[in-house]
């Protein structure tokens, strides 16, 4: 029966050339790119708002200001109810709750009434620039009633006829009765004005806050003779 001859051990030169071969083998994996990652699968479609207000107009979804009317582009939000808020100095606010629909545009158009206090104020500013062009025309007939005294005057010799006399101080009477019309319009007419440009500015509507609750600035015009201003009050 042969005997059987135990493994030779690899030598050293077969030995070093194994090895090299297990490095080169762990560098190539090593070097070799990673694959591609799968490619990301399509993200939620947002539901689209869009919304058509007066120019200058203040737009809030939810809390957020979103913009000032007019919106070139619709708004992006999440499917489901939002509530939607225009508002715009001297108009009562747009206030409605929006149901919105994945992938869809919802379109809303917002009509804006004015306040009273803004159509008063507007009244105000128009009685007003009224009354001062009323003004100017008491001050041109004052001008004309004392030119024609001065005229009589520079004509006469010296005394004035007793019919001259009469024309002279009818004059000078509707002369003084022009200047006093003429400040009382111009006064009067500049306080409205005033008064109209103060209820104007301070026309802020009421805007419900996060607690429910609302405030406001409201200012009340106050005419008496001699005397003319605002009241101006805040509510919370």
């Amino acid at each position: 029966m042969a005997a059987i001859s135990p493994p030779r051990p690899p030598s050293l030169r077969e030995g070093g050339a194994l090895a090299i071969c297990s490095l080169l083998t762990l560098f190539v994996a090593c070097a070799a790119p990673a694959p591609p990652a799968p490619p990301p699968g399509p993200g939620p479609i947002p539901a689209r708002l869009r919304v058509e207000a007066p120019s200058g107009a203040e737009v809030q979804v939810d809390g957020i200001v979103v913009g000032t009317a007019p919106l070139l582009t619709p708004i992006d939000a999440d499917p489901g109810p939002h509530d939607l808020i225009v508002t715009e100095n001297g108009h009562h606010p747009h206030i409605e709750r929006v149901q919105l629909e994945r992938g869809k545009t919802k379109s809303i158009t917002v009509d804006l009434d004015p306040t009273p206090q803004r159509i008063g104020a507007w009244v105000a500013i128009g009685a007003g620039a009224a009354g001062v062009a009323t003004g100017v025309v008491f001050g041109v007939l004052a001008v004309v009633e004392d030119r024609r005294a001065q005229d009589l005057l520079d004509n006469s010799s010296g005394d004035l006829s007793e019919a001259d006399q009469k024309t002279y101080d009818d004059a000078i009477s509707a002369r003084d009765n022009d200047r006093i019309g003429s400040g009382v319009a111009a006064g009067a007419g500049l306080a409205l004005f005033v008064t109209g440009a103060l209820l104007f500015s301070f026309d802020d509507p009421k805007l419900p806050s996060r607690d429910g609750k609302t405030s406001s600035v409201k200012t009340v015009p106050i005419v008496s003779p001699g005397f003319a201003g605002a009241l101006t009050t805040v509510e919370f």
